[in-house]
């Protein structure tokens, strides 16, 4: 307030008169603040604000509505703000019409200048922290988002959710950026060099953990690598149990396994394998999808967001900045078409990890009913035994709507197909997964005219059906939970 008014609280003792802009109405009463955006008067009818854009302030306490630049705060991980962060905030600069100067004496600041006066309209600063710290910034209003490798711990949701409105992963105060690989690294004392998704978790959630006998010999097994990419190793395969810490220095220890977002020398390189047991194909044909991708998240701070840093947030869930992440070499929501006739990896792993009593005509019927359609990368995911859909979920109704929105799916017929985990009845996942099916094409309803969504947009429920990985991990389960988008 004081940059509009001074100091002085007595300079809001003379009423103002805030009039619609078609002068249909008008409220008078004393002004208690305005942030740019909203002003705050107590009014005869009591404490009311009204949006600066909608209405005129008459008085002699009424601010001054010179341009002023908006400053917008980010604390996040060093590589990601280099990497991801400063990229998408140019590519956003391009897509408003901006133009854009990077500080020369600022690392990490870029200012969003209007073109048509180069007056500056944001200052965007980059504060590298690492995830922990970054949520204690927007937690001490010291950052207005954080930019981080990890989800939020229990405990720092509880922190944040005290001041947030609705849950952490309500779409408004959270969303998910984009992907990024984990890689993991042994030993070369250590020969195992290829473990299944169900070795990696009973190594990091068991006591002790062991490493896949190899050569006659086990290994205890100790996770290192920076905090943050550790944590959302064990996230990421919901282990919850604490880091055993690494042994003194100087003592030897082979079964030490490495996490990373860097792809360093490969003869240390463990691959992860998506099947439910020892690998029986060529790399060359199977899944694309690496095992180990981490979300990104942006987190905002409890507080409104003003109008700049608003329309980033929208401009991250655009067909445009999604298309930036994965040329960043990051993956994205960005569609991309697989045919299920020409990828042999994804039915021979979908065959080996289809748990024993999968009927075989439900097999057959599954690939019957997809045959001649492409699948799209976008998937949602679910609790389990539920129609909730996870985190990263909800944000990709936002892209969808766009996709929708923009012809992409003009001409062609549209499936959203519902898988389930392995657990209860075939009967009934299939109808569980056909609920979940439903559910999707529901909610693009309501942010559609219903209308767009003509006959050629179907679902189908496929159970337990065509699994992406096994279902012996709560990993795995959450993978197969989901409903695709196929098209024709």
């Amino acid at each position: 307030m004081a940059c509009f008014f001074g100091s002085s609280g007595t300079a809001f003792a003379d009423p103002v008169d805030l009039v619609l802009r078609d002068g249909s109405f008008s409220v008078s009463g004393t002004l208690t603040s305005y942030d740019g955006e909203i002003y705050h008067i107590q009014s005869e009818f009591g404490p009311l604000t009204l949006a600066a854009e909608m209405v005129v302030c008459r008085g002699a306490t009424c601010p001054t509505l010179s341009a002023s630049a908006e400053n917008v705060t980010f604390s996040g991980d060093a590589s990601l703000n280099s990497a991801l962060l400063m990229p998408l905030i140019q590519s956003f600069a391009k897509h408003q019409g901006y133009s854009y100067q990077l500080s020369q004496e600022l690392a990490g600041q870029i200012t969003l200048l209007d073109p048509n006066n180069g007056e500056a309209r944001a200052v965007f600063t980059l504060s590298d922290r690492n995830s922990g710290e970054a949520i204690l910034d927007i937690l001490n209003d010291q950052a207005h988002f954080a930019l981080t490798l990890r989800d939020a711990t229990s405990e720092e949701q509880a922190a944040l959710k005290k001041d947030m409105f609705g849950a952490l992963d309500h779409p408004q105060n959270s969303l998910v950026v984009g992907w990024q690989d984990l890689y993991l690294y042994s030993q070369p004392s250590n020969p195992n060099r290829f473990i299944t998704m169900s070795q990696l978790v009973a190594m990091l959630g068991e006591k002790p953990g062991l490493w896949p006998l190899a050569a006659g010999r086990q290994y205890p097994a100790i996770l290192t690598g920076q905090e943050d990419q550790t944590l959302a190793l064990k996230q990421l395969l919901r282990v919850v149990d604490d880091i055993r810490p690494m042994p003194p220095k100087g003592v030897h220890t082979p079964g030490r396994l490495t996490v990373s977002t860097d792809q360093m020398t490969q003869d240390t390189l463990v691959q992860v394998s998506l099947g439910c047991g020892p690998q029986v194909m060529p790399a060359e044909v199977q899944t694309l999808a690496h095992p180990l991708q981490t979300p990104i998240y942006l987190i905002a701070a409890p507080k409104k967001m003003q109008s700049i840093s608003r329309a980033f947030w929208a401009f991250l869930l655009t067909p445009e900045a999604q298309d930036a992440v994965q040329r960043l070499g990051f993956t994205s929501r960005s569609p991309e078409k697989t045919e299920i006739h020409g990828q042999s990896g994804l039915l021979i792993n979908a065959i080996l990890n289809t748990d024993m009593d999968m009927r075989t005509e439900d097999l057959r019927q599954a690939v019957l009913n997809l045959n001649g359609y492409e699948r799209m990368s976008l998937a949602f995911r679910f609790l389990e035994g539920t129609q909730i859909m996870d985190a990263g979920s909800q944000a990709n109704f936002q892209f969808l709507k766009q996709l929708f929105m923009r012809g992409h799916f003009e001409g062609r017929k549209v499936l959203f197909v519902g898988f389930s985990d392995s657990q209860g009845s075939a009967d009934g996942n299939v109808q569980i997964s056909l609920d979940r099916a439903r559910a999707v094409r529901a909610t693009i309803a309501t942010l559609l005219d219903d209308a767009q969504l003509s006959d050629g947009f179907e679902v189908l429920g496929l159970g337990e059906g065509l699994p992406l990985a096994c279902n012996d991990t709560a990993w795995g389960q959450n993978q197969n939970r989901r409903v695709e988008i196929w098209v024709k």
